[in-house]
């Protein structure tokens, strides 16, 4: 095979690091990615969180809500509080390698969600796990050869998410081709334009059949080397579907150990970064320790916290743009951990997931309303770097993502102790300044900056638009 390097990346600029960082950030969200409908800020939603509530709080399966009643209510739900994609998680498959619709949860084989959705102009996303075939799909009984193997016994792996028991299949084989176009497929039929991979392991094939080695080498080469390969082909399978499908967006989600990250895959996708949180172990708790109900992820419950931890992505933006990493939080009551999410989701998470059903027309109307104050300016946010004030869990925490000379964007506030806060803007162009929303108090000082003052009860946000 002729050889695929890794990114090299060489700049030269004119000033310092600062200056030689925005302009790497402005290459990262403009031009090493063919295809941008990753870097624009939509909103997403994700069906995954409600599906792990109805295990942990109700004893009931994971497919549970996976059924046309339920999603069609959620859509209703995601559109009125402005939600631009929908992904329906794992569950919406009758097996894993064919990836053809359940047709018991879903009827017409989502053709009323797609239309819904449609009516709503928002976008269809669905859950893959890119390496699986159920044992009587089609690729698994016509190409078994293509199954992970590890020292001569192949990657078994059981039942996927409560449907047929699956096997590891090998992304640095012929296994790939056929992925491809089924993605294409799907983008054609049902009108899928998002994909989100979950659970691609960067280890566990070193075969002598595929295509990360033979038998003249050691199977410790072997495995290296497919560690590397699969991430290549992984980045190939986008760029292949994006050249007959352009309007697509793929994310892979890096929250567990073993996945594949890199600078790579970022340059056609964006990383799913956080879903609920670092399991336990990643704190060395105690394994006798437990909370009821046993979620495994420390921050699955709604508050301050986990908007802490899941803004996290936020220290890349200086150089790379956090909206290339997707990170979902919680819409739940009570409101402090609601304005925690808005204010938190809006640094480049933008993903939501939660118990739509639950929310009332209050909760409802205060996602409407700051998200459609965000669309107003976020474009203009995105394409700026961040400018941070204090660190995370600090009081005052004030992020600015503001386009001084379209004077567009906002100011995100966040403490832990309660207390009155002001922040001073970079010079702004005075001329665009029509309006401040959500400031206690603000003004233009002599200079041109705005001065920004807000008061926060304890653990408390708020954001402030500049329009």
């Amino acid at each position: 095979h002729p050889l695929c390097s890794p990114w090299f990346h060489f700049a030269a600029v004119q000033g310092d690091l600062a200056v030689l960082f925005e302009a790497y950030r402005q290459f990262f969200l403009k031009d090493i990615c063919v295809n941008n409908e990753s870097r624009k800020p939509y909103i997403f939603y994700n069906t995954w969180n409600k599906q792990e509530r109805s295990r942990y709080y109700h004893n009931l399966p994971y497919l549970h809500t996976m059924y046309l009643e339920h999603t069609l209510q959620e859509i209703d739900i995601a559109a009125k509080m402005g939600i631009d994609v929908f992904v329906i998680d794992t569950g919406w498959y009758n097996k894993t390698g064919d990836w053809v619709v359940n047709f018991e949860r879903f009827p017409d084989g989502l053709k009323t969600v797609k239309a819904k959705l449609d009516t709503y102009g928002m976008k269809l996303g669905l859950w893959f796990n890119p390496i699986v075939a159920a044992t009587t799909s089609d690729i698994m009984l016509t190409h078994s050869e293509f199954r992970m193997n590890l020292d001569g016994v192949d990657n078994f792996c059981g039942p996927v998410w409560e449907t047929e028991e699956s096997w590891g299949m090998c992304l640095a084989s012929g296994y790939t081709d056929f992925f491809i176009q089924k993605l294409i497929a799907l983008h054609r039929s049902l009108g899928v334009s998002y994909f989100k991979w979950d659970a691609i392991g960067q280890y566990g094939c070193n075969s002598p059949n595929h295509y990360h080695g033979t038998d003249e080498n050691t199977p410790q080469e072997r495995q290296d080397c497919y560690s590397y390969q699969m991430g290549l082909e992984m980045i190939r399978i986008v760029e292949a579907v994006q050249k007959q499908c352009p309007d697509i967006i793929v994310d892979f989600d890096v929250t567990e150990g073993g996945r594949f990250v890199g600078l790579g895959f970022l340059s056609v996708g964006k990383y799913f970064l956080i879903n609920n949180g670092p399991y336990y172990a990643n704190f060395d708790i105690p394994k006798e320790i437990k909370h009821i109900p046993d979620t495994i992820n420390v921050f699955f419950y709604p508050g301050a916290a986990r908007a802490r931890i899941c803004r996290q992505a936020v220290h890349y933006d200086s150089f790379i743009p956090s909206i290339l990493f997707l990170t979902h939080f919680l819409p739940d009551k009570p409101q402090y951990s609601q304005r925690n999410t808005l204010a938190s989701l809006m640094l480049g998470g933008n993903g939501i997931w939660g118990d739509l059903a639950a929310m009332d027309s209050d909760d409802i109307a205060l996602f409407a309303e700051t998200i459609k104050e965000y669309k107003l300016v976020a474009t203009h946010a995105t394409a700026v770097p961040v400018k941070a004030t204090g660190f995370i869990g600090s009081s005052p925490e004030i992020y600015q993502k503001l386009d001084v000379n379209a004077c567009k964007g906002f100011v995100c506030f966040f403490t832990h102790g309660a207390g009155t806060y002001q922040t001073i803007t970079e010079k702004i162009n005075t001329d665009n300044l029509h309006t401040v929303i959500g400031a206690d108090s603000y003004e233009v000082s002599e200079h041109g900056r705005l001065i920004i003052t807000v008061t926060l009860a304890q653990d408390d946000s708020r954001i402030v638009f500049i329009r």
